[in-house]
């Protein structure tokens, strides 16, 4: 049998509408996309997906042990 180690789960970087910095599935980019794009007064654009990470102020705060530039 062929190697069968799962591919661990990528992520990305992304912003919202008002700059602040998310981890992101990338597997969830789509829903990502879907969230930025709702009317800000629409009360579901007024917290981020729960599969977002907030990465507290700062992309800078983010650390990684194998990135991957697609």
């Amino acid at each position: 049998m062929g190697d069968e180690t799962p591919m661990p789960e990528r992520f990305t970087l992304e912003q919202d509408n008002d700059s602040h910095w998310y981890v992101v599935p990338v597997s969830k980019q789509k829903e990502w996309d879907a969230w930025l794009s709702f009317d800000p007064d629409d009360e579901r654009a007024w917290e981020p997906p729960a599969f977002a990470r907030a990465t507290g102020g700062s992309y800078s705060l983010v650390t990684f042990t194998d990135p991957e530039i697609a």
